[in-house]
Protein backbone atom coordinates (compact mmCIF):
# COMPACT_ATOMS: atom_id res chain seq x y z
CA UNK A 1 0.00 0.00 0.00
CA UNK A 2 1.76 3.13 -1.11
CA UNK A 3 1.25 6.40 1.48
CA UNK A 4 1.26 9.78 0.05
CA UNK A 5 3.22 11.64 2.04
CA UNK A 6 3.68 15.77 0.86
CA UNK A 7 6.33 18.22 3.04
CA UNK A 8 5.22 22.29 3.14
CA UNK A 9 8.15 24.56 3.47
CA UNK A 10 10.44 23.73 0.97
CA UNK A 11 12.87 25.78 0.87
CA UNK A 12 13.76 25.17 4.98
CA UNK A 13 16.82 24.92 6.77
CA UNK A 14 15.17 20.78 7.79
CA UNK A 15 13.31 20.01 4.28
CA UNK A 16 16.32 19.05 2.40
CA UNK A 17 16.77 15.99 5.05
CA UNK A 18 13.10 15.63 5.40
CA UNK A 19 12.71 15.29 1.69
CA UNK A 20 15.40 13.25 1.18
CA UNK A 21 14.33 10.65 3.79
CA UNK A 22 11.14 10.16 3.01
CA UNK A 23 12.24 9.68 -0.60
CA UNK A 24 13.96 6.72 0.32
CA UNK A 25 11.11 5.00 1.87
CA UNK A 26 8.95 1.98 0.27
CA UNK A 27 5.59 2.65 -0.27
CA UNK A 28 5.90 6.33 0.57
CA UNK A 29 5.18 8.44 -2.48
CA UNK A 30 6.28 12.14 -1.65
CA UNK A 31 5.07 15.46 -3.14
CA UNK A 32 6.48 19.24 -1.90
CA UNK A 33 4.91 22.30 -2.37
CA UNK A 34 7.60 25.10 -3.30
CA UNK A 35 6.07 28.75 -2.97
CA UNK A 36 7.43 31.03 -5.52
CA UNK A 37 9.54 33.14 -3.90
CA UNK A 38 11.92 30.16 -2.16
CA UNK A 39 15.19 28.78 -3.38
CA UNK A 40 15.64 25.36 -2.66
CA UNK A 41 19.44 24.34 -2.02
CA UNK A 42 21.66 22.35 -4.58
CA UNK A 43 20.14 19.30 -2.05
CA UNK A 44 16.64 19.96 -2.49
CA UNK A 45 16.86 20.37 -6.04
CA UNK A 46 18.26 17.43 -6.61
CA UNK A 47 15.24 15.37 -4.63
CA UNK A 48 12.57 17.83 -6.49
CA UNK A 49 13.35 16.12 -9.92
CA UNK A 50 11.40 13.28 -8.16
CA UNK A 51 8.81 14.07 -6.82
CA UNK A 52 5.59 16.22 -7.54
CA UNK A 53 5.65 20.17 -6.58
CA UNK A 54 3.16 22.21 -5.88
CA UNK A 55 3.27 26.43 -5.64
CA UNK A 56 0.91 26.08 -2.72
CA UNK A 57 -0.29 24.33 -0.23
CA UNK A 58 -4.03 24.42 -1.54
CA UNK A 59 -2.78 23.85 -4.79
CA UNK A 60 -1.67 20.87 -3.55
CA UNK A 61 -4.25 19.88 -1.42
CA UNK A 62 -6.97 19.93 -4.40
CA UNK A 63 -4.94 17.82 -6.63
CA UNK A 64 -2.51 15.49 -4.90
CA UNK A 65 -4.14 12.85 -2.27
CA UNK A 66 -1.84 13.12 0.12
CA UNK A 67 -2.55 10.46 3.45
CA UNK A 68 0.19 12.66 5.56
CA UNK A 69 1.70 16.26 5.62
CA UNK A 70 4.98 17.13 6.71
CA UNK A 71 4.51 20.96 8.22
CA UNK A 72 7.93 22.81 8.36
CA UNK A 73 7.25 26.01 6.80
CA UNK A 74 8.13 29.76 8.44
CA UNK A 75 6.49 30.73 11.95
CA UNK A 76 4.33 33.02 10.31
CA UNK A 77 2.23 31.50 8.07
CA UNK A 78 2.25 27.91 10.17
CA UNK A 79 -1.57 28.25 11.88
CA UNK A 80 -3.01 28.89 7.68
CA UNK A 81 -1.08 25.82 6.47
CA UNK A 82 -1.73 24.01 9.34
CA UNK A 83 -5.56 24.65 9.45
CA UNK A 84 -6.06 24.16 6.09
CA UNK A 85 -4.52 20.95 5.93
CA UNK A 86 -6.25 19.99 9.22
CA UNK A 87 -10.10 20.51 7.77
CA UNK A 88 -9.21 18.67 4.62
CA UNK A 89 -8.48 15.66 7.08
CA UNK A 90 -4.98 14.83 6.26
CA UNK A 91 -2.41 13.61 9.21
CA UNK A 92 0.35 16.25 10.21
CA UNK A 93 3.49 16.42 11.44
CA UNK A 94 4.33 19.97 12.36
CA UNK A 95 7.94 21.03 13.26
CA UNK A 96 8.29 22.44 16.40
CA UNK A 97 7.24 24.96 18.08
CA UNK A 98 4.18 24.45 16.57
CA UNK A 99 3.02 28.20 16.00
CA UNK A 100 5.60 31.56 16.83
CA UNK A 101 2.80 32.30 19.60
CA UNK A 102 1.40 29.76 22.20
CA UNK A 103 -2.00 31.07 21.70
CA UNK A 104 -1.72 29.88 18.21
CA UNK A 105 -0.49 26.15 18.50
CA UNK A 106 -3.75 25.49 21.40
CA UNK A 107 -5.82 26.64 18.99
CA UNK A 108 -4.20 24.31 16.08
CA UNK A 109 -3.93 22.04 17.90
CA UNK A 110 -8.01 22.22 19.42
CA UNK A 111 -8.54 22.00 15.71
CA UNK A 112 -6.88 19.05 15.17
CA UNK A 113 -8.98 17.54 18.01
CA UNK A 114 -12.15 19.13 16.90
CA UNK A 115 -11.54 17.29 13.01
CA UNK A 116 -10.18 13.82 15.07
CA UNK A 117 -6.78 13.82 13.12
CA UNK A 118 -3.55 12.62 13.74
CA UNK A 119 -1.33 15.47 14.86
CA UNK A 120 2.58 14.86 15.35
CA UNK A 121 5.12 16.93 16.62
CA UNK A 122 8.72 16.93 15.34
CA UNK A 123 11.16 16.13 18.31
CA UNK A 124 13.75 13.47 16.65
CA UNK A 125 15.70 13.20 20.03
CA UNK A 126 12.47 10.68 20.48
CA UNK A 127 13.82 8.43 18.20
CA UNK A 128 17.82 8.25 18.51
CA UNK A 129 19.59 5.29 19.46
CA UNK A 130 21.87 7.59 21.97
CA UNK A 131 19.32 9.19 23.96
CA UNK A 132 17.00 5.98 24.00
CA UNK A 133 20.02 3.76 25.55
CA UNK A 134 20.12 6.57 28.22
CA UNK A 135 16.60 6.65 28.96
CA UNK A 136 16.15 2.91 29.58
CA UNK A 137 19.16 3.73 32.34
CA UNK A 138 17.66 5.99 33.72
CA UNK A 139 14.37 4.20 33.98
CA UNK A 140 16.12 1.44 35.18
CA UNK A 141 17.04 3.17 38.22
CA UNK A 142 20.36 3.24 37.21
CA UNK A 143 21.59 6.29 37.94
CA UNK A 144 19.46 6.17 41.05
CA UNK A 145 16.75 9.36 42.26
CA UNK A 146 16.84 12.71 42.19
CA UNK A 147 18.51 13.38 39.23
CA UNK A 148 20.51 16.34 38.18
CA UNK A 149 21.18 18.05 34.37
CA UNK A 150 23.54 20.42 33.71
CA UNK A 151 23.48 21.80 30.12
CA UNK A 152 26.58 22.95 28.72
CA UNK A 153 28.50 23.94 25.61
CA UNK A 154 31.95 22.93 25.06
CA UNK A 155 34.75 25.78 25.50
CA UNK A 156 34.71 27.72 22.91
CA UNK A 157 31.39 25.80 20.88
CA UNK A 158 27.85 26.56 21.56
CA UNK A 159 27.19 30.12 19.38
CA UNK A 160 24.08 30.72 17.89
CA UNK A 161 23.35 32.01 14.38
CA UNK A 162 19.66 32.52 13.54
CA UNK A 163 17.97 32.00 10.42
CA UNK A 164 16.79 35.10 8.93
CA UNK A 165 15.95 33.64 5.47
CA UNK A 166 13.53 31.15 5.92
CA UNK A 167 13.59 30.20 2.47
CA UNK A 168 17.28 29.90 2.21
CA UNK A 169 19.49 26.57 2.23
CA UNK A 170 19.93 26.98 5.63
CA UNK A 171 23.10 24.03 6.07
CA UNK A 172 22.49 22.19 9.14
CA UNK A 173 22.30 21.38 11.72
CA UNK A 174 19.53 23.59 12.04
CA UNK A 175 17.03 22.96 15.71
CA UNK A 176 14.43 25.42 17.78
CA UNK A 177 16.63 25.12 20.76
CA UNK A 178 14.47 25.98 23.42
CA UNK A 179 11.44 23.59 22.55
CA UNK A 180 13.30 20.58 21.41
CA UNK A 181 15.73 20.61 24.50
CA UNK A 182 12.53 20.95 27.15
CA UNK A 183 10.99 17.80 25.08
CA UNK A 184 14.21 15.93 25.17
CA UNK A 185 14.53 16.42 29.09
CA UNK A 186 10.49 15.63 29.71
CA UNK A 187 11.20 12.42 27.76
CA UNK A 188 14.62 11.23 29.20
CA UNK A 189 13.59 12.20 32.50
CA UNK A 190 9.88 11.29 32.61
CA UNK A 191 8.93 14.01 34.38
CA UNK A 192 7.19 17.64 33.81
CA UNK A 193 8.66 20.93 34.47
CA UNK A 194 6.48 22.30 38.08
CA UNK A 195 9.32 25.23 38.61
CA UNK A 196 11.63 28.06 37.13
CA UNK A 197 13.94 30.02 39.04
CA UNK A 198 16.91 32.29 38.33
CA UNK A 199 20.85 31.09 39.28
CA UNK A 200 22.81 33.92 38.78
CA UNK A 201 22.53 37.41 37.04
CA UNK A 202 23.48 38.87 33.83
CA UNK A 203 23.96 42.43 33.42
CA UNK A 204 20.82 43.52 32.69
CA UNK A 205 17.08 42.41 32.67
CA UNK A 206 16.55 40.23 29.76
CA UNK A 207 20.02 39.85 28.44
CA UNK A 208 19.92 36.33 28.09
CA UNK A 209 23.25 35.72 30.11
CA UNK A 210 23.25 33.83 33.01
CA UNK A 211 21.63 30.08 34.61
CA UNK A 212 17.84 29.29 34.38
CA UNK A 213 17.07 26.53 37.17
CA UNK A 214 14.20 23.94 36.28
CA UNK A 215 12.54 21.69 38.81
CA UNK A 216 10.56 18.96 37.78
CA UNK A 217 7.65 17.18 39.57
CA UNK A 218 9.82 13.91 40.38
CA UNK A 219 12.44 15.71 41.74
CA UNK A 220 15.23 16.04 38.87
CA UNK A 221 16.75 19.56 38.46
CA UNK A 222 17.88 20.81 34.80
CA UNK A 223 20.46 23.73 35.16
CA UNK A 224 20.66 25.38 31.75
CA UNK A 225 21.90 28.79 29.92
CA UNK A 226 19.01 31.56 29.61
CA UNK A 227 20.55 31.73 26.18
CA UNK A 228 19.12 28.48 25.37
CA UNK A 229 15.53 29.59 25.77
CA UNK A 230 16.08 33.06 24.07
CA UNK A 231 16.81 32.05 20.35
CA UNK A 232 14.26 33.39 18.16
CA UNK A 233 13.21 30.94 15.46
CA UNK A 234 15.37 28.10 13.79
CA UNK A 235 19.23 29.12 14.94
CA UNK A 236 22.69 26.98 14.03
CA UNK A 237 24.35 25.69 17.02
CA UNK A 238 27.77 25.82 16.34
CA UNK A 239 29.29 23.40 18.58
CA UNK A 240 27.55 20.48 20.78
CA UNK A 241 25.07 20.77 23.04
CA UNK A 242 25.83 18.24 26.40
CA UNK A 243 24.16 16.70 29.21
CA UNK A 244 25.76 16.02 32.26
CA UNK A 245 22.88 13.78 33.77
CA UNK A 246 24.29 12.77 37.95
CA UNK A 247 22.51 11.07 40.20
CA UNK A 248 23.51 8.98 43.73
CA UNK A 249 24.62 5.77 41.83
CA UNK A 250 26.40 6.94 38.80
CA UNK A 251 26.47 9.62 35.82
CA UNK A 252 26.65 10.01 32.12
CA UNK A 253 26.87 12.22 29.44
CA UNK A 254 25.17 12.79 26.57
CA UNK A 255 25.53 15.07 23.39
CA UNK A 256 21.93 15.96 22.94
CA UNK A 257 21.82 17.27 19.29
CA UNK A 258 24.25 14.74 17.33
CA UNK A 259 22.94 11.64 19.65
CA UNK A 260 26.39 10.85 20.79
CA UNK A 261 26.71 9.54 24.14
CA UNK A 262 30.53 9.79 26.39
CA UNK A 263 31.73 6.88 25.33
CA UNK A 264 32.40 8.09 21.68
CA UNK A 265 30.30 6.16 19.96
CA UNK A 266 28.88 6.82 16.63
CA UNK A 267 25.24 7.85 16.77
CA UNK A 268 24.49 7.53 12.80
CA UNK A 269 24.93 5.36 10.11
CA UNK A 270 25.73 6.21 6.47
CA UNK A 271 21.60 5.68 5.14
CA UNK A 272 19.48 8.98 5.91
CA UNK A 273 16.67 6.55 7.30
CA UNK A 274 18.51 5.37 10.33
CA UNK A 275 19.23 8.91 11.60
CA UNK A 276 16.82 10.34 14.23
CA UNK A 277 15.22 12.12 12.08
CA UNK A 278 14.47 9.35 9.65
CA UNK A 279 13.22 7.24 12.32
CA UNK A 280 10.63 9.95 13.51
CA UNK A 281 9.48 10.47 9.64
CA UNK A 282 9.38 6.09 9.23
CA UNK A 283 7.32 6.41 12.96
CA UNK A 284 5.10 9.21 10.88
CA UNK A 285 4.15 6.97 7.93
CA UNK A 286 3.74 3.89 10.59
CA UNK A 287 1.06 6.17 12.28
CA UNK A 288 -0.49 7.48 9.32
CA UNK A 289 -0.98 3.97 8.50
CA UNK A 290 -2.68 3.24 11.75
CA UNK A 291 0.34 0.42 12.80
CA UNK A 292 1.80 2.61 15.37
CA UNK A 293 1.06 5.53 17.94
CA UNK A 294 2.74 8.89 16.99
CA UNK A 295 6.15 9.32 19.00
CA UNK A 296 5.52 13.10 19.88
CA UNK A 297 2.17 14.23 20.27
CA UNK A 298 0.51 17.90 20.07
CA UNK A 299 0.21 17.89 23.91
CA UNK A 300 3.87 17.46 23.97
CA UNK A 301 4.30 20.77 21.55
CA UNK A 302 2.50 22.50 23.45
CA UNK A 303 4.05 21.78 26.99
CA UNK A 304 6.98 22.49 25.41
CA UNK A 305 6.22 26.02 24.41
CA UNK A 306 4.36 26.80 27.80
CA UNK A 307 7.90 25.49 29.58
CA UNK A 308 9.71 27.80 27.09
CA UNK A 309 7.55 30.25 27.94
CA UNK A 310 7.86 30.27 31.22
CA UNK A 311 12.20 30.12 31.61
CA UNK A 312 11.84 33.45 29.22
CA UNK A 313 9.51 34.95 31.62
CA UNK A 314 11.39 33.86 34.61
CA UNK A 315 14.78 36.03 33.18
CA UNK A 316 12.79 38.71 31.51
CA UNK A 317 11.09 39.61 34.83
CA UNK A 318 13.73 38.39 37.42
CA UNK A 319 10.69 36.12 39.11
CA UNK A 320 10.31 32.28 39.74
CA UNK A 321 7.21 31.18 37.32
CA UNK A 322 5.20 28.67 38.44
CA UNK A 323 4.07 25.87 35.60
Amino acid sequence: MTTRIALVGLGGPTAATYLECLGQMPEVLPAAVVEPQCRPGTDQGSWLQAVATFPHHRDLLERFPADGMVICDSGGCRKGTAVDCIRAGKAILCESPIAEALLEAREIWAISQAHEVLFGVCFPIRSSKACSRIRKRILEGRLGNPLTVRVRRPEGGGAASSSGDPCGDGGGPWIHPGTALVDSLRWLLSGEFTLVTLMGSGDKAGDGSGWLRLEMNQGSVAIMEASLMDPPGAVRIAGAVWLEICGPRGRVELELFTGADSDGSAPYSDSPAETPIGRMLANFVEAVRGRTRIAAGGTDGLRAMEVVQAARRAWRYRTAVVL
